[in-house]
Parts: C-alpha cells; structure tokens; sequence
C-alpha cells in the first residue's frame, strides 16, 4: 500500500543542470523517497535508473550526466534507495539487502501508475538488483528488459571489492574510494562534492554499517544457502551485461560467467573501470540506448 503526504518538485539536484529533469520527494509506504524523472510521459517506454551501493550512492551521483540523453526518448525514473541520498534512512536486516529495496522501488512505481513492465538499467549494486529482481516470479511480470553495468548479482567478487567498504568522512578518503569505481574523468570534482554530499548525511553511514553489525554467537543464526546465480536458470527477460575491461571490483569475465545462466543476454566490455556512467556517459548510454531500440522495435518509441 502507497501513501502520499508530502509531494515537492524542484529544479534537480544533478551534475548537468537540465530542464528535462525534476527531483521530487513522496511518501511512499510510510517512507520518503526522493527519486528523479523526466522525459515524454505518454506512450514511450519507462526505464528506471538504479544507483550504485557504494558511499554516498545516489540518484544524482550515479546518473545525473546520463538521464537528460535517456530523457530526450524515454520516461526515466531514478529513485534513491531506501539508506541512500535523499530517501528515508531505513532498512531491513532481517531480509536480503535486495529484497526490501525491490519491494520498496515497485511500490514507488505503484505509486506513479506505471504498471506497465519497466526497463531496469542499474549500476553495480544496482545492476545486481535488476538481475536479483529475474529470480522473482511476480517482479519479472513487471520487467521489460535489465541492463547491469558492472553489477554481478552479488557473485563473482574480486579483490579490491573489500578496499571500499570503510568510510573515515574525509574527502580523501571518497578520493580513493572514487578511484575504484573510475578512470580519471573531466567532471571528478563534482562527483566527488555531489558523493560526499550524501555520504555525510545523517543516517546514512549507520544504514551502511548496521548488515554488518557482528551478533553474539548465541543468536547467530546461520544464513539458508543463496542459490543464485542458478536461479536465474529459465528466464528469457532481454539482458545487457555492461562489464568494465579495467575493473577491480569483480572478476574479469563475470560478463560471460552470467551469460551461461542468461544464455540470451547481450555481453559488452567497455575500456573502463567500475562506473562507465559516470566516467562516459554519452558513450554508456549508446550502448543502452542500442539495446533498448532494438527490444522496443514497434513500440512507439
């Protein structure tokens, strides 16, 4: 169930300031959530940008230089999630990390009407959460398409996964993390300020910190095994796996590891780090862009 008691519109908080996006922040569920929007809102295709889960994760952060080339086309929508920027600093841990901000973000789209299947673009946790909401029967009814960009499902993990996961507060310190995530880029400084912005809201260190909180031997609990990736055995949504050719942060070829349980997905390896995005966002979004024209031939896209 949806609620709404509080609706606002303002010029949007992006990296590219733009006309054809609006910030707005509901109440949906009992839960503030900001999220950005913009295009044609009749008779195109929705496509929902889902942000990264590194610190300071955000609407704006992951997808502000990205949205107004989606929006010429398509209606976008770009939600913060549930821990995350603008939207209400709440979570759930005695559920998966995936499955609250699933129920969470489909909620969202009741709230807007869009009932209609969505095409799901995510970046790195939020690629793993298109590929994670495929192995829900009742969500996959509501998917036109997934595209992950450097988001694996949770598996295949590489080395330098574990080198972002503290935060001091320091911009240095989101220095190192940025440089993870991207090959040196002309727009850094302001994706650094914008992540650093939200990095230091309140709440949102604790949300990041509070899954991993160490519990007393007597109530541990353990954990019932995950089967994915195998349960996407079976599905047929369209996919586009966006791997990064210089990416620490997981395997190289998970692309085409994943391919082998979505043998009907589209593999692309980009001359990037983590966060192509980000760093290239004209030229990510070609590729989206390709993808998306293809599957939606017909539509009145």
């Amino acid at each position: 169930m949806t609620s709404t008691i509080r609706s606002t519109s303002t010029e949007a908080t992006l990296l590219t300031e733009t006309p054809l996006i609006t910030e707005t922040t509901d109440v949906v569920a009992n839960l503030e959530t900001r999220y950005l929007s913009g295009g044609p809102t009749d008779g195109v295709p929705v496509v929902v940008f889902l942000h990264d889960g590194a610190w300071g994760g955000a609407s704006d952060v992951t997808w502000g230089d990205m949205l107004p080339l989606a929006a010429e086309k398509f209606r976008v929508i770009a939600p913060d999630l549930l821990g995350y920027g603008g939207s209400a600093k709440s979570i759930r841990l005695d559920v998966s990390p995936f499955a609250f901000r699933l129920t969470h973000l489909f909620s969202l789209l009741d709230h807007l009407g869009i009932t209609e299947p969505v095409h799901l673009v995510g970046n790195s946790f939020g690629g793993s959460l298109t590929l994670r909401a495929l192995t829900n029967p009742a969500l996959r009814e509501r998917i036109a398409s997934v595209t992950t960009i450097a988001g694996t499902g949770g598996a295949w993990r590489g080395a330098d996964l574990a080198k972002i996961g503290d935060f001091d507060g320091t911009p240095e310190r989101m220095e190192e993390i940025v440089g993870y995530l991207c090959e040196p880029f002309d727009n850094k400084d302001a994706q650094l300020e914008a992540r650093m912005r939200w990095a230091v809201a309140p709440g949102h260190f604790a949300s990041m910190k509070a899954p991993h909180t160490a519990v007393p031997g007597a109530m541990a609990v353990q954990r019932p095994a995950d089967p994915y990736p195998g349960n996407l055995a079976g599905v047929t949504t369209p996919a586009l796996l966006i791997e990064g050719k210089d990416d620490t942060l997981f395997e190289s070829g998970w692309s085409a590891k994943l391919q082998e349980f979505l043998p009907q997905a589209k593999a692309e390896v980009m001359d990037s780090k983590h966060s192509p995005n980000i760093s290239q966002p004209t030229q990510t979004w070609e590729l989206i862009n390709g993808f998306l024209a293809e599957i939606t031939k017909g539509d009145n896209a």
